[in-house]
C-alpha cells in the first residue's frame, strides 16, 4: 500500500541509488559521535524530573537560600562496640573536629555539638567535658544526654551501637550544583576514613550519598548494557537466518544507532539520567527489529527467485525495501509519536526525555533504512549473497496463529472489547508510588547506610516549617519564641518529641530571662550557624521534623496534609507558614507527574491507532488495531492493581515505551495484508499470507528485544530490570493479540461492515 510510510522508505531506496554519498555520510556521522562518546556526561540526581516552575519546588528552593541547603548534608552513621565507651567517644570526637575543617564542609554535627545552658545565667557550655575519664563516665553522660534532649536520639544509640555525624556541604554560591557535591562528599569520604579507627564501621546516607551511587552504577551499567545488547541480539539474528552474514547485517544499523545515541547525548550536552540511560537500548532494539523484518523480506525474496541484476539496483532488495519500508516508517513514527507524549509533561526533565527519545527512534529507522541497503549491495557486489542463495525454512508459528483467530473470529473480537473494557477502571484505580530507596542499587552500601538510618535514627528526612515572626528580633523577641513553642507543641501532638527540632527544646524550662540570654547568644553566633534556626534576613524561623527515608509518597502525602491541618486549625498564623522539604517536595509534586504520565500514556495510545488511521487513509484499521495493543497495557496494569495498587514513574515511562514498541506488529501485519489485497487476494486469504509471512520475522524480532532486555535484568540499577520486565511482558502479550485478535477483529468487522452495506 503506496503512502503506509509517508513514503519515507524512499530513502533506501535513494541510498540504492547513490551508495557512495549515503555511505560517505555515514561514516562522518559515525566518526562525530564516536569522537564525542567519551565525554558523555552522567547524572544520578533522582529529583531531575520534578516540575522546576511548580510553587512547592519554588517553595523547596527558597528555603536554601532563606536558610541553607539540608538537602545535600551527608549523614555518616558509625557503628562500633566501642561507640558508648569513652574511648569510642572520644574517638567520635575526633573525627567531628577533623570534619570540621575539611575542604568543602560548612559544619559537622554530632552529639559533641549540643550545648548545655547554665540554668541561672544562660551561657551556652558544651554539655560533654573536654575530657570523658571512663567508660561509666560515659555511661552517665549518654543517659542524661537522652533525658534532657529527646532529640539527641537522632545523633546517638547506644542500644544500637551506632552514632551519626551529619555533615553539611560548602557548596555556596552554587547551591544545588551536583558535581560540586558530589567532589565535596568524595573529600568527605577520604577525609573520613583516614582518621576513623579501624573498628569503627561507616555508611553514608543523604541525598548526595544516594545521587553518587546512582551516577556511578550508570556509567557502569551504559557500556555494559550496550555491548551485551549487540552481542546478544547478533547471536539470535545468527540463530534465526543460519548465517554469520545476516547477523552482521542485523547487526550493523543498532550498533550505530547506539553510537549515534551516546554521540547525540554529549553534542547536545545533556547527561544520562535514569531515565534517559534506558533510550539508547531501545533504540538499539527497535534497530534490531526492522532490520530483522528487512532482510527477512529480502532473504524470502532472494529464495523464490533467480533475480537479474538491473545495473546497479537490485529488484529482489529494492522490492524488501519499498514493502517492508513503509512499515518500519511507520513503527518509528508511532513509537516516535508514543515517547512525545512525554512532552505533555510539566518537567522539564521529562520533555527532555520525549525530544531525546523521538531523536533516538529517528536514528534507529535512520540506521535501517539506509544501512541494510548499502550492505545489501556490497554484499552483491562481491559475491557473498547473491540470487537464490537464501535457505528455503518452513514456519508454523505463523499457521497456528491462523488457526487460533480463524476458529471464532467473533467471539475473540468480543471478547478482547469486552476484556479491554472491564480492564479500564484499573488504569484509573491505580494510585501513584514513588519511593527514593527503590533507585539505589540492592547491594549498595548507600542502601544499607539509609536502612541503618531509618532503623536507628529514624531517619533523616526532614520536612521544614518556614515560620514567620510575630515581629522584628529573630529569636531574641519573646513573641517570637512563644511561635517556636507553640509550633512544637502542636507537632508534638502527632509525633514524638525525638522527630522534632526546633530551639524550643533548648531553653524549655528555663525562666523568661533566661531563655533571652540563651536567644541573644544564638543570634550572636556566627552567620553559617544561625542558618540552621534563622533566615538570613531574620525574618523566618525554621521547625524541623524527621521521617525515614523509605516512606512511599502516599505516606509522605498524608503526613502533610496533616501537618498542615494541624497547623491550620490550631494557630491562627498558620496559613503564613510554609511546608518544604524534600519529603513535601517528593509527596506532592511526583504525584502530579505520575498522573500526568498516566494521561500521556492514554494519549500515546490514542495517537498511535489514530496514525495507523491517517497512514491506511481507513478509520477501519484504526479500530481494529486500538483493542490488540491497549489490551497488553491493561493487562500489565491490571497485574500491578492486583499486586500492590500502585503505580510509580518508571512503571508509567516503561508502559509508554513497551506500548511504542508494541504498536509495530499491527503496522507490519496491516502493511503485508494490504499487498495482498492488492494483488488480488480476498481478505481471508490475504490475511492468513500477512500472519504466515510476517509472524516468523514479528516472532524473531519480539525475541531479540525481550532476549535484550533480559541483558538490562542483570543491571544493579533497580529501575532498569522493572523497564526491562514490563517491556518483555508487554510485548509477549503484545504479539499474541496483534496475530490473533487483530486478524479476528479485521474478519468480523469486514464482515459486519459488509452486512450494513
Amino acid at each position: 500500500m503506496r503512502g503506509l510510510g509517508f513514503g519515507l522508505e524512499r530513502i533506501g531506496i535513494l541510498a540504492m541509488r547513490q551508495p557512495l554519498v549515503f555511505t560517505v555520510c555515514i561514516l562522518a556521522v559515525t566518526l562525530l559521535a564516536l569522537v564525542y562518546v567519551p565525554a558523555v556526561k552522567f547524572n544520578g540526581n533522582v529529583t531531575s524530573v520534578i516540575p522546576q516552575t511548580s510553587e512547592n519546588y519554588i517553595n523547596f528552593e527558597n528555603q536554601k537560600t532563606d536558610f541553607r541547603n539540608f538537602s545535600r548534608d551527608v549523614a555518616v552513621v558509625i557503628k562500633s562496640p566501642r561507640i558508648k565507651t569513652a574511648s569510642g567517644l572520644e574517638d567520635l570526637r575526633f573525627m567531628q573536629l577533623e570534619l570540621a575543617i575539611t575542604d568543602g564542609v560548612a559544619s559537622a554535627v554530632s552529639l559533641f555539638s549540643i550545648p548545655d545552658p547554665d540554668p541561672q545565667s544562660g551561657e551556652l557550655r558544651q554539655f560533654f567535658p573536654n575530657t570523658i575519664e571512663n567508660d561509666e563516665q560515659a555511661a552517665l553522660l549518654l543517659d542524661r544526654l537522652e533525658a534532657q534532649y529527646p532529640q539527641a536520639k537522632s545523633l546517638i544509640s547506644a542500644e544500637e551501637n551506632a552514632a551519626l555525624l551529619i555533615v553539611a556541604l560548602d557548596l555556596a554560591p552554587e547551591v544545588g550544583n551536583d558535581r560540586r557535591s558530589y567532589e565535596a562528599f568524595s573529600k568527605i569520604r577520604a577525609a573520613v576514613e583516614d582518621v576513623a579507627p579501624d573498628d569503627f564501621k561507616l555508611y553514608y546516607s543523604g541525598l548526595t550519598p544516594i545521587g553518587l551511587t546512582i551516577l556511578e552504577t550508570l556509567v557502569s551499567d551504559q557500556l555494559r548494557l550496550t555491548i551485551v545488547g549487540l552481542a546478544i541480539g547478533a547471536f539470535i539474528a545468527m540463530i534465526f537466518f543460519r548465517s554469520l552474514v545476516a547477523a552482521f547485517v542485523c547487526f550493523l544499523p543498532p550498533l550505530l544507532t547506539a553510537v549515534w545515541s551516546i554521540g547525540l547525548f554529549s553534542i547536545a550536552g545533556v547527561p544520562i539520567t535514569y531515565l534517559t540511560t534506558i533510550l539508547p537500548a531501545l533504540a538499539l532494539v527497535l534497530a534490531y527489529a526492522d532490520s530483522i523484518v528487512l532482510y527477512h523480506r529480502w532473504s524470502k525474496l532472494n529464495a523464490q527467485s533467480n533475480d537479474a541484476d538491473n545495473g546497479v539496483l537490485k529488484s529482489n532488495l529494492r522490492d524488501a525495501v519499498l514493502r517492508i519500508g513503509p512499515a518500519s516508517a511507520l513503527t518509528s513514527i508511532t513509537t516516535a509519536f508514543a515517547i512525545s507524549s512525554f512532552t505533555m509533561s510539566d518537567s522539564e526533565a521529562l520533555i527532555e526525555f520525549g525530544w531525546l527519545g523521538v531523536l533516538l527512534v529517528i536514528f534507529a529507522f535512520t540506521a535501517v533504512i539506509i544501512v541494510v541497503p548499502l550492505l545489501g549491495l556490497l554484499l552483491i557486489r562481491f559475491g557473498v549473497i547473491g540470487s537464490g542463495k537464501a535457505v528455503r525454512r518452513r514456519y508454523s508459528f505463523g499457521r497456528i496463529a491462523v488457526n487460533c483467530y480463524s476458529a471464532s473470529p467473533s467471539g475473540i473480537c468480543i471478547g478482547g472489547v469486552l476484556a479491554s473494557v472491564a480492564m479500564i477502571y484499573v488504569h484509573f484505580a491505580l494510585e501513584p508510588n514513588y519511593n527514593i530507596v527503590d533507585y539505589l542499587p540492592h547491594e549498595s552500601d548507600t542502601l544499607e547506610a539509609e536502612r541503618l538510618s531509618n532503623k536507628i535514627f529514624g531517619g533523616q528526612s526532614l520536612i521544614f516549617l518556614s515560620v514567620p515572626v510575630a515581629e522584628d528580633g529573630g529569636i531574641s523577641s519573646a513573641e517570637n519564641r512563644k511561635r517556636l513553642a507553640e509550633i512544637t507543641t502542636v507537632l508534638e501532638t502527632r509525633f514524638e518529641p525525638s522527630q522534632i527540632f526546633s530551639l524550643h527544646a533548648l531553653w524549655h524550662g528555663y525562666s523568661e530571662e533566661v531563655q533571652g540570654k540563651i536567644a541573644r547568644q544564638l543570634v550572636d553566633a556566627e552567620s553559617d550557624a544561625r542558618q540552621g534556626y534563622l533566615s538570613k534576613d531574620r525574618q523566618k524561623m525554621l521547625v524541623s521534623v524527621r521521617l525515614p527515608s523509605d516512606r512511599s509518597i502516599r505516606q509522605l502525602g498524608d503526613t502533610t496534609n496533616e501537618i498542615r491541618s494541624l497547623i491550620n486549625d490550631q494557630l491562627a498564623y498558620g496559613d503564613d507558614i510554609v511546608l518544604t522539604g524534600f519529603p513535601v517536595l517528593l509527596s506532592m509534586e511526583f504525584t502530579k507527574l505520575i498522573d500526568e504520565l498516566r494521561t500521556s500514556l492514554l494519549v500515546a495510545v490514542l495517537l498511535g491507532v489514530v496514525l495507523i488511521g491517517i497512514a491506511t487513509r481507513s478509520f477501519f484499521f484504526a479500530l481494529v488495531a486500538a483493542v490488540p495493543n491497549l489490551l497488553p497495557i491493561l493487562l500489565i496494569e491490571t497485574f500491578l492493581y492486583f499486586k500492590s495498587g500502585f503505580i510509580n514513574v518508571t512503571e508509567v515511562v516503561a508502559l509508554t515505551l513497551a506500548f511504542g514498541v508494541a504498536i509495530d506488529n499491527a503496522v507490519h501485519i496491516i502493511n503485508v495484508f494490504h499487498f495482498e489485497r492488492n494483488e488480488g487476494a480476498d481478505t481471508r486469504t490475504a490475511l492468513a499470507k500477512s500472519i504466515i509471512e510476517v509472524a516468523p520475522a514479528l516472532g524473531a524480532s519480539t525475541l531479540i528485544i525481550c532476549i535484550s532486555n533480559l541483558a538490562i535484568l542483570f543491571s544493579v540499577l533497580p529501575i532498569l530490570p522493572i523497564i526491562g520486565k514490563l517491556i518483555i511482558a508487554i510485548l509477549i502479550i503484545a504479539l499474541f493479540t496483534n496475530l490473533i485478535i487483530l486478524p479476528a477483529n479485521i474478519l468480523t468487522l469486514r464482515r459486519v461492515f459488509s452486512r450494513r452495506s
